[in-house]
């Protein structure tokens, strides 16, 4: 019986193989590319200097460096997909069971031995992702010939082989030498014939002197070489993630002009900041209460209405409007559930915005967000993504 599941050395070894082809083949672009490059340097300029040395560390990550990294990043998770892809195999195959007992295709009668099991597609033409199904062999001792049925107890149908001139069903016959597999075709109408011919001798693969020392240094097991290439890699990204940033700012400089703009007064100027607008609409006595700090900070407040004849409605909502307006250039905001009033008394919540992100969608929420000038005029956007094109 064919068995899949191999043990790991050959996994590692298969995919060891395949990053140093890969890597071979890549490096040729690095190599020509270098050599160009430094061809072209003027005479009081050289290879190392560190503009020339980033340019240089870009091109070999771009056509190498990520690709080994990556590699080495998936290789253990890789081969544990595979042995366990195989070992499923071998189960699948393992627990297969006829469905019914088969009768010869030969001689039409049963008590068939079952010789072989195999995976493979029944269909022709199956794409390498479509799942595979149980075949089984079997011989038969009345007439010592072989069947082959799927699990479900369908025959396998060989597709014939038809004669090119006539279409007549072929007949062959096999010879077989130490060198190779020999079949005959012979067409029984037109008597057309031609000959199959598989070699049987095994082509020995030349020694690859340089692939042991490939494998350490491309398989990245040389931990300076790979310590440098995290390294480089992490600073590329540092770069690219400064120069997305300084973009992102110099389109958006409206918004964090208007952000550094943001008065952001502490919880004790809070009180002087609300009280005399507040006093001239006939509210008093506003006092804080103690603020929870934790990710954000939020302060409770509480006053008195002292205008007769005001009703609850109207005044929660001046008042609300009042501090709205009164926190409007601040990093403090009212928070949503509004502001509670029972006999005059009034309560609420203040939030206060530190992070740049929250800030950010303060200044976008203000209508005095002066919006950014393209080509002379005004853009009818506020912050633009650092993605936008």
């Amino acid at each position: 019986m064919y068995v899949h599941l191999k043990d790991r050395q050959y996994y590692e070894d298969l995919y060891d193989h395949h990053t140093v082809e890969d890597a071979r083949r890549n490096i040729i672009y690095y190599d020509k590319f270098y050599s160009d490059f430094e061809s072209k340097l003027p005479k009081d300029d050289t290879i190392d200097r560190p503009g020339n040395a980033i340019l240089l560390n870009v091109f070999y990550m771009q056509v190498i460096g990520d690709e080994l990294l990556a590699r080495y990043e998936s290789r253990d998770q890789y081969i544990h997909e595979c042995m366990a892809r195989d070992e499923a195999k071998d189960a699948q195959i393992a627990n297969a069971r006829l469905a019914e007992e088969p009768y010869c295709r030969h001689c039409n009668k049963q008590g068939l031995r079952i010789t072989d099991k195999s995976l493979i597609h029944r269909k022709e033409g199956s794409n390498y992702n479509d799942p595979e199904e149980v075949l089984f062999m079997l011989h038969c001792p009345h007439c010592d010939k072989t069947s082959a049925f799927w699990e479900d107890g369908t025959a396998w149908g060989v597709k014939p082989d038809l004669c090119p001139k006539c279409n007549t069903e072929m007949k062959h016959k096999t010879s077989r030498s130490k060198q190779a597999i020999i079949i005959t075709y012979t067409c029984p109408s037109c008597q057309h014939s031609y000959k199959d011919k598989m070699g049987m001798s095994e082509k020995k693969e030349e020694p690859d002197p340089d692939y042991d020392k490939d494998r350490i240094h491309y398989t990245l097991l040389d931990k300076e070489f790979r310590d440098k290439l995290f390294e480089i890699r992490r600073g590329l990204k540092q770069m690219a993630d400064f120069g997305k940033e300084w973009k992102e700012r110099e389109d958006n400089k409206n918004v964090y002009d208007a952000i550094k703009k943001l008065k952001k007064p502490k919880i004790a100027e809070i009180t002087p900041l609300l009280q005399p607008t507040l006093e001239k609409a006939g509210y008093c006595e506003l006092s804080l209460d103690k603020p929870v700090i934790g990710k954000d900070v939020f302060v409770g407040f509480n006053c008195l209405d002292t205008k007769s004849g005001r009703d609850d409605y109207d005044s929660k909502k001046i008042l609300e409007k009042l501090i709205k307006k009164n926190l409007e250039n601040t990093n403090w905001r009212l928070m949503s559930e509004g502001i509670s009033y029972r006999l005059g008394y009034l309560n609420g919540r203040l939030r206060a915005y530190e992070r740049e992100e929250d800030l950010k969608q303060l200044v976008l929420k203000s209508k005095k967000l002066v919006k950014p000038k393209i080509n002379g005029t005004e853009s009818d956007s506020g912050l633009r993504s650092e993605h936008s094109v």
